[in-house]
C-alpha cells in the first residue's frame, strides 16, 4: 500500500501591527515561507553547509536546501496560505489570520521546530513593512472530514502529540465516499485551484487545466515523496501506464479558470521566480471504472498539492462535490 502520510497544521496567529500578507495577488505564501526560511537560518542552522552529516541532520538544510539536485529534490512540507477571500488586504493589530502547513512523511519529526519558529516569524516581522504578530494556536486537521485536534494554545505553552496523522486508508475512504454518492455511469468530480496552479505539458506552459497533464505531474510527484518521505520504492512501470491511460479518459466539463501572474524571489536563483498559474474551478467527468482508478490520487494531490511552488503556498487545490 502507498506509504506515504501527511500531517496537516493550521496555525492561528493575531496582528500586532498592520500586516499586509498581500493575500490578494497570491504572495502571502512567499512572504510567509522566506520569514521562515530566515527564522530557521538564524535560530537552527551552525554548522558546515559543505558537510554531508550535517546538511543530513540539520533542520534547515532539509527545509531550504536542494541538496544533491538543486530545483529538483521535492519539499518535505508545503504551505497552505491565507486565501484573499478569507482576509482582508490590510490586517489591523487585534486581526486574526490563519495558514496551514503540510508535512509529509518523516518529515513530521520536525513538527517542534515550526511551532518554535512561528513565534520569531512574529516578532521579526512578515510582508511589506515588517508587520508582526502572535501566534496564539496550533491545530491538527483532517481536510477530508473536516475534524481537528488543538496541538498548542489552551493549556500554556505545552505542545500536544497530533494524532491526526492521514494515510492512504483514510484517502480511499474519501474517495470511495464521493464515488458512492453517484448513481450514473458517468461521475463529475470538481476541482477548485485555490492558488495559482502552475503545470508543464510537454514543455509548454498548460494554461487550461486539462485532466491528464494535472494527474501526471500530480502521480509524479506523490511517488518521489513516497521514495523521499517514506519507504516507497518506485511505483510499477505497468501501473504508471494504467493510470496514465485512465486519466487520458477524464473529460474536462465546465471550466471557470482566470490566469494569474505572480512572481516570488529567490535566494537560490537571485532573480524573480514565477509563481504564476491559472486560479478557480473546473468539472471533470468520466465512466465510474476510470474514477476508481485516479480519484484516490487526485484527493491525495488535496493533501500534498502539485506542480512546483508547494513551499512558496501554490498549488493548493481541493476536490469538491458537484
Amino acid at each position: 500500500m502507498f506509504s506515504l502520510t501527511t500531517l496537516h497544521l493550521r496555525f492561528v496567529c493575531q496582528a500586532t501591527t498592520p500586516l499586509r500578507l498581500q493575500a490578494d495577488t497570491f504572495r502571502a505564501g512567499s512572504n510567509l515561507r522566506g520569514a521562515l526560511g530566515q527564522v530557521m537560518l538564524r535560530s537552527y542552522c551552525a554548522g558546515d553547509a559543505n558537510d554531508p552529516q550535517h546538511a543530513a541532520l540539520c533542520p534547515v538544510h532539509w527545509l531550504l536546501a536542494a541538496h544533491e539536485k538543486p530545483g529538483e529534490e521535492r519539499r518535505g512540507y508545503a504551505l497552505v496560505p491565507p486565501l484573499a477571500n478569507q482576509h482582508p488586504e490590510c490586517l489591523h493589530p487585534g486581526d486574526l489570520f490563519e495558514f496551514g502547513l503540510t508535512l509529509l512523511g518523516t518529515a513530521q519529526t520536525f513538527l517542534p521546530y515550526f511551532i518554535l519558529a512561528v513565534p520569531e516569524m512574529g516578532r521579526l516581522g512578515v510582508g511589506p513593512g515588517r508587520g508582526k504578530f502572535d501566534l496564539k494556536r496550533v491545530w491538527a486537521l483532517n481536510p477530508l472530514t473536516g475534524e481537528s485536534e488543538c496541538l498548542f494554545g489552551d493549556a500554556g505553552n505545552v505542545v500536544r502529540t497530533p494524532t491526526m496523522v492521514l494515510d492512504h486508508a483514510a484517502v480511499l475512504q474519501s474517495a470511495s465516499s464521493l464515488i458512492a454518492q453517484r448513481s450514473a455511469a458517468t461521475h463529475t468530480v470538481a476541482v477548485e485551484f485555490l492558488t495559482p496552479m502552475r503545470l508543464i505539458d510537454d514543455a509548454h506552459t498548460a494554461k487550461l487545466p486539462e485532466f491528464a497533464p494535472l494527474f501526471v505531474r500530480l502521480l509524479k510527484r506523490l511517488d518521489d515523496l513516497e521514495e523521499q518521505f517514506a519507504t516507497g520504492t518506485g511505483r510499477a512501470g505497468a501501473e504508471v501506464c494504467a493510470l496514465h491511460a485512465a486519466a487520458a479518459r477524464v473529460q474536462v466539463g465546465a471550466v471557470h479558470t482566470r490566469w494569474v501572474e505572480v512572481f516570488s524571489g529567490s535566494s537560490r536563483r537571485g532573480i524573480p521566480s514565477p509563481l504564476s498559474g491559472f486560479v478557480g474551478r473546473a468539472v471533470y467527468a468520466a465512466p465510474r471504472p476510470v474514477w476508481l482508478d485516479v480519484l484516490p490520487w487526485l484527493v491525495w494531490g488535496e493533501l500534498v498539492q502539485v506542480g512546483k511552488g508547494t513551499a512558496k503556498g501554490n498549488r493548493v487545490m481541493q476536490v469538491v462535490d458537484v
